[in-house]
């Protein structure tokens, strides 16, 4: 049992270290340079990584796949014992790992990359503008939108697709999504999105006073939602 739990908590490291010097090794050997922006994980990720390796469904469904016998009728041998150790491994590391995951990750210093996550809400963001785009053009036949409504609307998307290309293309090479952002233009944001609030809190005010319906409000909020989803969005700075 202890050799079954050993395997498995071992293996996961070895296996992710062999993913990251096996590649390298082989570009080396045949005299490849590394791929630019190429990043390779750490000692310190690959064991936080390791130990999110926990085990659950998946290996209890895969030793219940075992036959009670063989064909010769004889009861298969050691099926007891295997699921017993995978029982064992299952709340092992589903407990013990699971339990010290935090622990171990502040432990080893790995915190999550602000610059990934950036990357991670631009490509949302792209993502988002093209499937708006794919939309309109349904919209477009079903609807029988006018066409001064419908150019704006995609001039709209457009530009919006554009300056999420660029947003990318920085953040993939290093760099600020935002270069061009002065203190003067990032007050400015801040101060528009200090008036909304401002906004938000008198439309409050009426609903709360019985002067403006629940409806009306969800209206005007929307219409102030909008207004700030079109500023520069202040999480990637």
């Amino acid at each position: 049992m202890a050799v079954s739990l050993g395997v498995v908590l071992l293996l996961r490291p070895l296996w992710l270290g062999l993913t990251q010097t096996l590649p390298r090794a082989l570009r080396t050997r045949r005299g490849k340079p590394t791929a630019s922006g190429a990043r390779y994980l750490t000692g310190r990720e690959i064991a936080v990584l390791s130990w999110s390796g926990t085990r659950g469904v998946i290996s209890l469904a895969a030793i219940f796949t075992l036959p009670l016998v063989t064909s010769s009728g004889h009861a298969f041998p050691g099926r007891d014992l295997l699921l017993f150790c995978t029982y064992l491994v299952v709340v092992i590391t589903l407990v013990g790992q699971g339990l010290t995951f935090a622990w171990v990750t502040k432990a080893m210093g790995v915190r999550a990359d602000p610059a990934d996550a950036a990357l991670v809400r631009t490509e949302a963001r792209a993502a988002s503008v093209q499937a708006g785009l794919s939309r309109l053009d349904q919209i477009a036949a079903d609807w029988q939108v006018p066409g001064p409504a419908l150019t704006a609307l995609r001039a709209h998307l457009d530009q919006q697709a554009r300056r999420y290309r660029q947003w990318l293309d920085r953040l993939e090479a290093g760099e600020d999504a935002h270069p061009s952002s002065s203190p003067g233009q990032l007050a400015a944001q801040q101060a528009r999105r200090a008036v909304i609030d401002a906004q938000r809190e008198e439309l409050l005010r009426w609903r709360d006073a019985g002067h403006l319906p629940d409806a009306s409000l969800r209206i005007l909020e929307r219409e102030l939602d909008h207004e700030e989803r079109i500023l520069l969005p202040h999480d990637d700075h």
